[in-house]
């Protein structure tokens, strides 16, 4: 007997849930006008939006590295950010480098070592060596890195990769970033999982002739220590917003349209890393070739919602069909929803972290 021998390789298109809709509801290839398959894309757009507001979806989970400098009031969160699930200032331990790279550079020893602790010195690679990077005598595990852009006046475009070497010769590519534009004093951090030790570390870009910093910061994760969250009320009837400290302790989230998370008491120097872990809104429905970006254990509850959807908007369908269709989606719903869960068992506890602090 034959088998596939694949999984998760089937694709399912935009049009193709639209076109089966249209089947359920009864509709022949023949009556989809341009005018109802724009309606489905809507109505698909919307089931996917009030999906965000039924709870939280395991997939849609999204783990962020947000940087704050010194005095800094708030951070922006990412776009689409829906809920915070949990927010921890992250202890990090910045081992001290022995020398920089390339050795030709001089300026890059500026990056490091708490040698510009306002910012306001930079390196600049070359064309010629198009990296800056840093060693270690002995050899060290880095499990995070994070680098603060320089783009006076604007934004910098970077195509970075993170390299580690033994020998300073031959290079291993252990990350290769997202291309970033980040704005003059942003950071960027990202984690890495652990690799044996090594003496030799790079950012090399590989798109543009050259690119600058204002700082690296490799480090070893020491501890994530969760804040504390507050309402909107008690965020503001804090009497010293501007107060600051070696570490937050509580945050509110402040859910406008540019989505935010106010951290109180504020940094008090510009290296302070936050791991924020917020629900994402899905994705777009974008053309009627793309696909969507769900685990396919959530197409058929998608698929149901849209057939009932359009049903309910197409003349000359019958009403039983459409009540019919309304079941099955509620059923198909249900069987998506059971099956976010993680298996963990559930604690409940009183928060009083902002009384023991």
């Amino acid at each position: 007997m034959a088998y596939s021998g694949t999984i998760n390789k089937t694709k399912i298109t935009v049009a193709q849930l639209v076109e089966y809709a249209f089947r359920e509801a009864g509709k022949t290839a023949e009556e989809q006008t341009p005018e109802y398959i724009n309606a489905a894309k809507q109505a698909l757009f919307y089931i996917l939006q009030a999906l965000t507001n039924k709870g939280v979806d395991l997939w849609s989970v999204k783990i962020n590295l947000l940087g704050a400098l010194q005095a800094q009031t708030a951070l922006d969160l990412p776009e689409g950010t829906v809920e915070i699930l949990a927010a921890n200032w992250r202890y990090l331990q910045t081992p001290s480098v022995s020398s920089t790279l390339p050795v030709s550079n001089p300026d890059v020893g500026n990056l490091f070592n708490g040698n510009n602790q306002d910012l306001a010195l930079h390196a600049t690679s070359t064309a010629l060596n198009n990296y800056l990077g840093w060693t270690y005598t002995d050899g060290q595990i880095v499990t995070q890195v994070g680098f603060n852009a320089y783009a006076p006046g604007g934004a910098a475009t970077y195509n970075l990769v993170y390299e580690t070497s033994a020998d300073g010769v031959t290079w291993t590519t252990r990350e290769t970033l997202p291309e970033l534009t980040l704005n003059d004093y942003d950071w960027y951090y990202f984690q890495i999982d652990p690799t044996p030790q090594h003496v030799y570390f790079r950012l090399r870009e590989t798109v543009a002739s050259t690119f600058s910093l204002r700082s690296i910061q490799p480090s070893v994760v020491q501890q994530d220590i969760p804040l504390a969250k507050l309402n909107r009320d008690t965020y503001f009837a804090l009497p010293n917003k501007q107060f600051q400290s070696q570490r937050s302790l509580q945050y509110w989230y402040n859910k406008g349209v540019t989505q935010q998370i106010y951290l109180w008491p504020i940094p008090q120097d510009n290296f302070q890393c936050f791991q924020i872990v917020t629900e994402t809104q899905f994705q777009d429905v974008g053309t009627l070739t793309n696909e969507l970006y769900v685990p396919n254990r959530w197409l058929n509850a998608i698929q149901s919602m849209l057939s009932h959807r359009l049903a309910m908007q197409l003349p000359s369908v019958d009403l039983n069909r459409i009540q019919y269709l309304e079941g099955q989606a509620a059923l198909n719903l249900k069987d998506a929803e059971n099956g976010e869960e993680d298996g963990a068992p559930i604690y409940f506890q009183p928060n009083i972290a902002p009384y023991t602090r």
